[in-house]
């Protein structure tokens, strides 16, 4: 085969591989248009093709967080909406309860994020630092839902209750992350997880007192600690 021919059919090759991936990314664009569409922009009928409350699409996830604190309260959320070039105003203002909770993910521990001092009576757990979920309004349990306006169109209140849900989860997720609660959120976090890892411990008749720290912090002074050996190696010699 000569020079030329050999050209001709790599660029044959290359045209079809281009070609392959093009498809598949179009049949993957498509598909996830068509779900979304149907998902989310279609109302979904039952077999007398009448709308019903109910699952359009659920998927379960496995999780591995602690649970280590919950702030729950009641926010407001307000919202404006303008029609007619600023003629037609409206306003609404809720309250709901809402809740957040704050998350360690141990499965992110592994054995080095365990120092004993050289004492052997002293475990320190580095663990990752505290996560905040975003907050859960319940709109359905409103105490207060207050529409003003001499005329409040369709299109008007349903903008506002988008406007008017996001206002209330932006207020409540700023409570959420005020530098209070997230120290608070650390303390019960360094809390949970001792008690988590020394009833683990006992377990395994490890006698040694439990501490947390985050990432960042420093290690306890005035004592000597042995980084040479994972929590495997201290586990194997108590046993």
């Amino acid at each position: 085969m000569n020079g030329d021919a050999r050209l001709k059919s790599g660029v044959l090759i290359v045209a079809i591989t281009v070609g392959l991936a093009l498809t598949i990314a179009i049949g993957v664009a498509t598909y996830l248009g068509y779900r979304y569409v149907t998902d989310e922009r279609m109302v979904s009928v039952d077999r007398d093709g009448k709308a019903t409350a109910q699952v359009v699409a659920a998927t379960l996830f496995g999780r591995s967080d602690l649970r280590v604190g919950r702030l729950s309260g009641t926010v407001q959320g307000t919202a404006v909406s303008s029609r007619l070039w600023g003629w037609l105003n409206a306003t609404q203002v809720v309250k709901a309860p809402f809740e957040v909770n704050y998350f360690v993910n141990v499965s992110q521990l592994g054995p080095r994020d365990f120092v004993m001092n050289d004492a052997g009576d002293r475990i320190v757990i580095t663990v990752p630092d505290v996560t905040i979920e975003r907050p859960n309004v319940d709109l359905a349990r409103a105490s207060l839902n207050d529409v003003q306006g001499a005329f409040v169109s369709r299109g008007a209140m349903v903008e506002m209750g988008s406007k008017v849900a996001a206002s209330a989860q932006r207020a409540a997720s700023d409570r959420a992350n005020s530098l209070e609660n997230r120290a608070k959120a650390r303390d019960y976090a360094r809390a949970a997880v001792e008690r988590l890892f020394t009833g683990a411990l006992r377990a395994a008749r490890v006698d040694a007192q439990v501490s947390v720290r985050f990432a960042g912090d420093p290690l306890p002074s005035g004592e000597r600690w042995d980084v040479s050996r994972s929590l495997e190696e201290v586990l194997g010699t108590n046993r």
